[in-house]
């Protein structure tokens, strides 16, 4: 003898939009915690490197401050020691000036 059951009972549409919701929230957290990781992950690797650029700018700054003095001193044979320092400066100030100058007309040509 063969019996028959009912189907289960099909979920109502409200609760079959409710589920698909939910689980559209759960993938959009799951999306945002893996783009958090990813961003993570890049910045864990770049770290030693940034540090190490950091350190290479200040030495930089440190050898063109000698640099700067030498001049200064090598101009102090002509006129003086605080002519010397003062024409280095300004020379050292004219290059920096210059540089900026053309950094900011390359940026305004960008925006």
């Amino acid at each position: 003898m063969t019996r028959f059951t009912s189907p289960p009972p099909e979920d109502s549409l409200k609760q079959i939009v409710s589920r698909v919701i939910d689980d559209g929230k759960d993938y959009a957290r799951a999306e945002v915690n893996l783009a958090k990781q990813i961003a993570l992950a890049k910045v864990n690797a770049i770290r030693p490197a940034a540090i190490m650029l950091v350190v290479a700018v200040f030495l930089l700054q440190a050898a063109l401050t000698v640099l700067a003095a030498a001049l200064g001193m090598t101009l102090a044979i002509w006129i003086g020691v605080p002519g010397g320092l003062a024409l280095g400066a300004v020379i050292v100030l004219a290059v920096v000036g210059l540089l900026a100058l053309a950094a900011v007309n390359r940026l305004k040509r960008i925006g």
